[in-house]
């Protein structure tokens, strides 16, 4: 991650293809560093020890690492400026319109359930 400050008011806009190159980079370097992982353990001894001759691969593991660690720096910073969701409004809407239907509906069967009511007591009088 850069030390300079960014201006993240320039990607508001286009947070959605930045959010999904970042989860796309996550991946790819979580894939070379998991190739380079399985090279350092074939590489190891019986005793588990890889020699020294070796170490440029482990710093190249190191520094996967470090690479995937910057990016959850960015998930963390990509994620406060989320933009509001869209979608969980239009579902709220869609919801409260579902209940207000199944309340309607259901005054309706009541209103019903009652005429029938007061029609059989009429037919019992008479």
């Amino acid at each position: 991650m850069s030390e300079q400050e960014v201006d993240l008011s320039s990607i508001r806009g286009d947070w959605y293809f930045h959010f999904n190159y970042l989860v796309n980079a996550v991946e790819q370097t979580q894939k070379y560093q998991m190739k380079v992982w399985r090279k350092i353990k074939s590489l190891r001894d019986k005793d588990g020890i890889v020699s020294a001759e070796h170490d440029d691969l482990i710093q190249e593991y190191i520094e996967a690492v470090r690479m995937t660690n910057s990016f959850m720096d960015d998930f963390i910073m990509m994620c406060e400026q989320r933009p509001a969701k869209k979608l969980a409004k239009k579902k709220a809407k869609k919801k409260a319109k579902k209940k207000a239907a199944k309340k309607k509906a259901a005054k309706k069967t009541a209103k019903k359930k009652a005429k029938k009511k007061v029609a059989k007591k009429r037919t019992k009088k008479k």
